[in-house]
């Protein structure tokens, strides 16, 4: 797929000024395809980046019965009991042992196998004898997934911020097409589809790291971690990142078994809302991104999860049918877009530290997983009677209250905005080097290869790019958290190796006719 002609006048009405360049990518990005960090990114695109929907579509039909409940009840809870489990014994070994790629390989046959297998009994079982072969099936299927989803993490970590954020919402909302299509065929069909799908899911994400090779060889990939910032942050920082994400699933898990304990059925209306709002999330995140290149605090992102929990828990006071099936559909809608939101956090922090991803990775969604079931074992265990409806309200609320305590801030992390790297003006949009090719076909000026052409390093050519946006060395300096010195230092050295002596000469050769 090539765009470079429209790719190159993008390019060039950017470089005069991040500012600019961010209203004219705004204007431009009435659709999807003519925004530049789109086109960028499907320059490279391949199907195969989409296999964590493959992932999901089997997470909805094992797990959670296409969403025509809140939950499986009791076998969604030993699933992910057995999830957590697994996770902590892989994270002591891997503290103890490393994560050789020996290790990983055999996890990754081993998920293959359980997820397979643990669907084929849930098939089996449904078709002869209810029952039989439930807890084997249930126990399988959670090891399985452990790695099932979490090997893809290597594939996202060679990925740009841009890419990542678009193949984890693009997969989140096709994710979200299969279940909603899955949500109106026979029960039987899906139970067929999730047998395939891990399959699929180890298929796509072989092919995606062999696509992903040739990049990484051709260094136009700069594969995690980028930097350690993370590693200087208050412990306090992770601490109340986990602790507001306990609280906020604390209360989901509640909500899921509300009020009396049982899965709620959602009819098939509500099935397709809550399916057809998150894509429609996924793309509006996008939109907001990569399109109008607004940058999306963390914070911000925190708050209207928190808010659509709020509308949900209000609606399931309420106690008719419509309240109890909105609410649970607002709940459901929360839960799902979570997925792609702790996934890209974890990104997002292995990049800018020295920790084994997958050790960040684990402890997160067995927090995420604790503390969901541990509300959903609660209120099973209360007794179904009205008297202690008002009792798991106050409950959820207060469950709420404390994760907006917690996490209602923008002040954490300290050492590094959260996802700093999904803004317009960090650097790696539309300037860098290894977004376009050196020189672009078109009629008027180009910019040059700086690296190639010049020998400047990568981060000389950054700074450079910087400069011919206008920017003064000390925004440099913020930009790219250096010193002004460090900044002065390449551009001196940038200057000697494109024998230059003033702004005017780094213009005229910083282009190409």
């Amino acid at each position: 797929m090539s765009f470079a002609a429209n790719e190159a006048e993008d390019v060039r009405a950017s470089a005069s000024s991040a500012d600019s360049g961010a209203s004219s990518a705004g204007k431009a990005g009435s659709s999807f395809g003519s925004a530049p960090r789109i086109r960028a990114i499907l320059r490279d695109f391949s199907w195969a980046f989409l296999g964590l929907a493959a992932v999901r579509i089997w997470i909805q039909c094992t797990i959670y019965d296409r969403y025509a409940f809140t939950d499986a009840g009791l076998t969604s809870v030993v699933i992910n009991a057995s999830r957590v489990i697994l996770t902590a014994i892989v994270i002591a070994f891997i503290l103890k042992c490393g994560f050789p790629r020996n290790a990983r390989r055999i996890l990754s046959w081993f998920s293959v196998s359980a997820m397979t297998l643990g669907s084929v009994l849930f098939l089996v079982d449904a078709q002869l004898h209810p029952g039989t072969f439930d807890a084997l099936a249930c126990i399988l299927a959670g090891c399985g997934l452990v790695w099932g989803g979490g090997q893809w993490m290597e594939f996202y970590l060679r990925l740009s911020p841009d890419e990542s954020f678009f193949y984890a919402l693009v997969s989140l909302a096709l994710g979200s097409l299969g279940g909603m299509v899955l949500g109106y065929l026979p029960e039987r069909v899906g139970a067929m589809v999730s047998v395939v799908m891990p399959t699929v899911s180890f298929a796509m994400l072989a092919w995606s790291l062999r696509l992903t090779q040739g990049r990484l060889e051709e260094g136009r990939l700069d594969p995690a971690p980028q930097d350690t910032r993370y590693d200087s942050e208050p412990a306090t920082t992770w601490l109340r990142l986990l602790l507001g994400l306990a609280f906020i699933e604390f209360a989901m898990g509640i909500a899921r078994g509300f009020p009396h304990g049982s899965s709620f059925e959602l009819a098939p209306v509500f099935q397709t809302l809550h399916q057809v709002g998150v894509i429609g999330i996924s793309f509006a995140g996008l939109y907001i991104v990569l399109v109008r290149n607004r940058f999306m605090r963390y914070s911000t992102l925190w708050r209207f999860m928190l808010v659509l929990v709020a509308v949900g828990i209000i609606l399931l006071t309420s106690l008719n049918w419509y309240g109890l099936s909105l609410g649970s559909t607002s709940i459901a809608i929360v839960n799902t877009v979570m997925l792609s939101v702790l996934w890209f956090t974890c990104y997002d922090i292995a990049r800018h530290a020295s920790v084994i991803p997958y050790v960040f990775l684990g402890v997160v969604w067995s927090v995420f997983l604790l503390a969901r079931e541990a509300g959903r074992i609660f209120v099973m265990l209360v007794p179904p009677h009205d008297d202690f409806v008002t009792f798991i309200d106050v409950l959820m609320i207060l469950a709420l209250t404390m994760s907006i305590a917690v996490m209602f801030t923008d002040r954490i992390p300290v050492k590094r905005e959260m996802f700093e790297g999904l803004r317009f003006d960090a650097g790696k949009r539309v300037l860098a080097s290894d977004v376009l090719p050196a020189v672009l076909a078109s009629d008027g000026p180009q910019r040059v290869d700086l690296v190639q052409v010049y020998g400047l390093t990568k981060r000389e050519a950054e700074v450079i790019d910087y400069l011919m946006q206008g920017k003064s060395k000390a925004q440099v300096g913020r930009e790219l958290f250096i010193s002004e010195n460090t900044v002065r230092g390449y551009v001196k050295n940038a200057y000697s190796k494109m024998d230059v002596h003033n702004k005017e000469q780094l213009r005229e050769k910083y282009y190409r006719s």
